[in-house]
């Protein structure tokens, strides 16, 4: 009998899936979905621009949350049962008009992967069972893996990743970020509401056709009409192919079309009005990749929350995300370089000097790509925003979380958390950290301990760690209002002291705004002093220096109003603040 059973076992194996073919881009739609709208507005045009049918998944709800549990595996995370759930919950729509097996046929699901130590690394096998639980056999997932770029279900590449489709995606984050930026910076300060969404959707949607429409460079369409048919000729040459890519890179990085469709769009958003002396504590909201990102159900739509409780939002960009992964690649080759002695000994001088240029080649090209991230994220901030606010430095980063948490471990945002808790309070960038993350996240708990052992070492620092599951959320709310309350003290303390300095009532200050209107404009650049962290007490300080050197005499300089208006710099009291 045992003996009969044992014969019936099979070893189990993954189920094989269609790839995704380059033919079926015509009628193959991708479904991509989880980020906050303007990054998906902006993958959704680079997408089309690259040829492929593509849709944005609506804002997961709870509802979704609800399909997502019954389908998939218990103990998941809430990203992976919000995703599935508003995925299921869309092709269900589709069988109105579409049989299962057509929806299989002409639909696909792309989403982000990795093979960390994380519940995330399953998130691929979960959605594939859980879609076969649902009645989509075969569906196909197409996933970007973090270390293995853009794969299919089965291996094959599902989404050719060509030079003008990686610089298009770095187009995407980059400016999806900067409009996530701009959004929650200006919602709070708004004085029509409402008018900061209008404003950024209208900017998103000019993006999204220039990013549709822009024009392609091809070395043989730029060379003169004599070279055209040698370069058509000697395409596939390798000399060629490099002359190409290099002006491919070069077009998009400092092309001009795209600083100019930014400078129009900072334009159009001249026309709003706000108002900077609106005294709220700016919140840093930090934690697990998703549940930092989403504006949905998933964190309780937190950022909302905030902003309706009189807080100012600082969210925080997917670059830094990229830059950290960066930074990973780049510490894990030091750290191996350090086996050479014995990995790579001098008694084989070929094979020790190969592995070593193999490692200085990688070590260069990593920080070349951080360089050229961070140079070109600067550039496009200033072209729409006509200011530059560097991204966190990676090394800082780690320098700060090693005592506390070792940088070299995996998992999660691994030691971001601690790290940013300590950044942001260290330069005096917030009144408050929030770290949100999926109930029973476990890098995430990890970070939990270390953030209680640095709230002790640190008393001015102000940290709240909330877990979102898809209930909880009254409970959730009187924590977060609990500590927004010490916040808006030490923002209300702040403020009176900064007026005290300044020996002017702020009746006064607000009858000079009032006759100037270029400091009610979005693209004032409110300075950052020392000490000072609340964007009113900041301006306050704007506002005082002009009146001391210009008075009412002409106009202010709505981007830097001290180096712009000013012959020299603020007075050394502002700066003790």
């Amino acid at each position: 009998m045992l003996e009969s059973a044992m014969n019936v076992l099979q070893q189990f194996r993954r189920p094989k899936e269609l790839p995704f073919r380059a033919d079926e881009r015509s009628h193959v739609t991708v479904l991509f979905g989880g980020l906050t709208w303007k990054h998906e507005w902006m993958i959704q045009s680079v997408l089309r621009r690259n040829g492929f049918r593509c849709r944005r998944l609506s804002v997961p709800d709870r509802h979704s949350h609800e399909v997502g549990k019954e389908y998939c595996s218990n103990g998941l995370c809430n990203p992976a049962y919000f995703t599935v759930g508003n995925l299921i919950g869309y092709l269900r729509g589709l069988e109105h008009t579409q049989s299962r097996e057509e929806i299989v046929r002409n639909y696909v699901f792309f989403t982000a992967g990795c093979d960390g130590p994380c519940r995330f690394g399953m998130y691929e096998a979960e959605f594939r069972s859980a879609l076969n639980a649902a009645g989509y056999n075969g569906f196909r997932i197409l996933s970007f893996q973090q270390e293995k770029g853009v794969k299919g279900s089965s291996g094959q590449s599902g989404l050719p990743f060509t030079i003008d489709f990686g610089m298009d995606a770095l187009h995407a984050f980059i400016l999806g970020d900067l409009l996530h930026h701009l959004h929650h910076r200006l919602r709070p300060y708004e004085v029509q509401a409402g008018e900061s969404e209008r404003m950024v959707e209208a900017v998103a949607a000019e993006i999204g056709r220039y990013l549709e429409s822009a024009e392609r460079f091809e070395l043989a369409e730029f060379a003169p009409e004599f070279l055209r048919p040698l370069l058509e000729s000697h395409r596939a040459s390798r000399a060629c192919r490099v002359s190409n890519t290099t002006g491919k890179v070069l077009t998009h990085l400092h092309g001009r079309d795209l600083r100019a469709t930014l400078v129009e769009c900072r334009e159009r958003m001249n026309q709003m009005e706000v108002d900077w002396l609106r005294v709220k504590p700016i919140v840093k909201v930090i934690g697990e990749f998703w549940a930092q990102q989403t504006e949905s159900d998933g964190n309780y739509q937190m950022f909302r929350f905030l902003e309706e409780e009189g807080a100012e939002v600082s969210v925080e960009p997917l670059s830094n995300w990229i830059m950290y992964l960066l930074h990973q690649f780049k510490q894990r080759s030091i750290y191996r370089s350090r086996l050479f002695p014995h990995d790579a000994p001098w008694s084989n001088p070929i094979n020790a000097l190969h592995k070593r240029a193999a490692y200085l080649g990688k070590l260069c090209l990593y920080t070349l790509g951080e360089r050229i991230y961070q140079s070109h994220y600067a550039r496009l901030q200033a072209a729409l925003m006509e200011t530059t606010d560097p991204l966190a430095s990676q090394r800082e980063l780690a320098e700060l979380s090693d005592p506390y948490y070792n940088s070299a471990l995996r998992g999660g945002e691994a030691h971001l958390e601690v790290a940013k808790n300590l950044y942001y309070t260290k330069h005096h960038l917030c009144h408050m950290v929030l770290d949100l993350k999926p109930f029973g996240c476990l890098p995430s708990l990890q970070s939990d301990a270390v953030q209680a052992g640095l709230s002790e070492r640190f008393p001015g620092m102000l940290f709240l760690s909330v877990e979102t599951a898809a209930e909880g959320d009254v409970h959730a709310y009187s924590r977060v209002q609990m500590a927004l309350a010490e916040a808006r003290v030490k923002t209300k303390s702040e403020f009176e002291s900064t007026l005290r300095r300044i020996k002017r009532p702020l009746a006064e200050i607000r009858q000079y705004v009032s006759r100037h209107p270029e400091l009610r404009s979005p693209w004032f650049r409110v300075s950052r002093r020392p000490g000072v962290i609340s964007t009113a007490a900041n301006f306050v300080l704007d506002v005082d220096t002009l009146m001391t050197h210009t008075g009412d005499r002409g106009s202010v300089s709505r981007t830097n109003p001290v180096k712009g208006a000013l012959p020299c710099v603020p007075s050394t009291r502002h700066q003790e603040v």
